[in-house]
């Protein structure tokens, strides 16, 4: 695999559990965003970026703006996004991936807790996963095969279902 920068909260809990698991791969560099708080440029040329972080209430935390607002990396990866709890959750992506846009940095593999359980993998699989599917892009060509032969208006009621399902979950959790 081509090398990982991932760019994590180290104040939040749940960021720092999963980032220990991606520490143990080679080829994965991990940087505490603390750490690169007071930089005006930060560079991770020649490798994927990662940003991990846990969503505050829909808004993406001020550390993580910072990291992608200051750092100079390859415009022709496909980066990633992980976010690791918190509410709205999507909200949040959505919010992280227009910035990521208007820098131009494509924005090609997005996860989050949901997602990752609604597969059933958790801890080191997940990791192993993530990485996997971030060379062989796996999980797109799976998406692409579920909704590539269903009409427009199949498609929609198909993701109605899924939000249904995830608003579900967001109050159990």
């Amino acid at each position: 695999m081509e090398k990982l920068i991932l760019f994590y909260d180290d104040t939040k809990p749940s960021c720092c559990r999963c980032i220990s698991s991606f520490q143990k791969h080679e080829n994965v560099e991990c940087r505490k965003m603390s750490d690169n708080q007071d930089k005006t440029l930060i560079f991770a040329t020649g490798a994927k970026i990662g940003l991990v972080f846990e969503s505050e209430n829909g808004k993406v935390p001020y550390t993580v703006s910072h990291i992608i607002w200051r750092v100079v990396a390859d415009k022709n990866q496909e980066h990633m996004i992980l976010v690791t709890g918190g509410k709205r959750e999507l909200k949040a992506i959505e919010t992280a991936q227009k910035d990521m846009d208007k820098r131009g940095y494509h924005t090609g593999h997005i996860y989050f807790r949901y997602l990752l359980e609604k597969y059933k993998v958790k801890g080191e699989e997940a990791t192993d996963r993530i990485l996997k599917d971030m060379e062989t892009n796996e999980i797109r060509d799976h998406v692409r095969e579920k909704y590539g032969s269903m009409t427009r208006r199949e498609v929609v009621k198909s993701l109605r279902k899924e939000f249904r399902t995830y608003k579900k979950y967001q109050k159990a959790h």
